[in-house]
């Protein structure tokens, strides 16, 4: 089963140039491992390369539309970053083994960013998404009660 993930967030400026290059698919967090060893074990799992640039064919409904090979990101997702505002929006979806999108919130996302706009996964079986957000340096599931 797949996961998506849809990202919309400010990046700190000594890490624009890294998400600038892994945007374009000119590199991986591997890469970086060396500068930044924060990223060493989120490098290291399996589908850490996947994100931002996972398959679409399995994103959840409503997050896409138009036909194969066409489909187009909704709601402002498709993947984009400015490096001059640090604004970076994706939507990806792929096998979450070994809670590799969980590793990505935690360990890369919340030490790259300055704030957050969106931030949402959502479990293929799942009918609705989980929403996070960035609060006091950490990345937390927002709760509805």
């Amino acid at each position: 089963m797949s996961t998506g993930l849809r990202i919309k967030v400010t990046v700190k400026n000594d890490f624009r140039q890294m998400i600038n290059e892994i945007n374009k698919e000119e590199a991986y967090f591997s890469d970086y491992v060396d500068q930044f060893s924060f990223l060493t074990n989120f490098a290291k799992l399996k589908r850490s390369e996947n994100i931002p640039s996972g398959i679409s064919a399995y994103m959840p409904t409503g997050w896409e539309i138009g036909e194969y090979p066409n489909e187009q990101a909704t709601d402002g997702f498709e993947r984009q970053f400015n490096t001059d505002t640090g604004f970076w929006a994706f939507q990806c979806c792929l096998k979450n083994y070994d809670n590799v999108i969980e590793h990505f919130l935690n360990d890369v996302l919340a030490n790259i960013i300055e704030s957050s706009e969106h931030i949402e996964t959502k479990h293929e079986e799942d009918v609705e998404g989980k929403l996070f957000e960035f609060k006091n340096g950490e990345i937390i599931r927002v709760t509805f009660r």
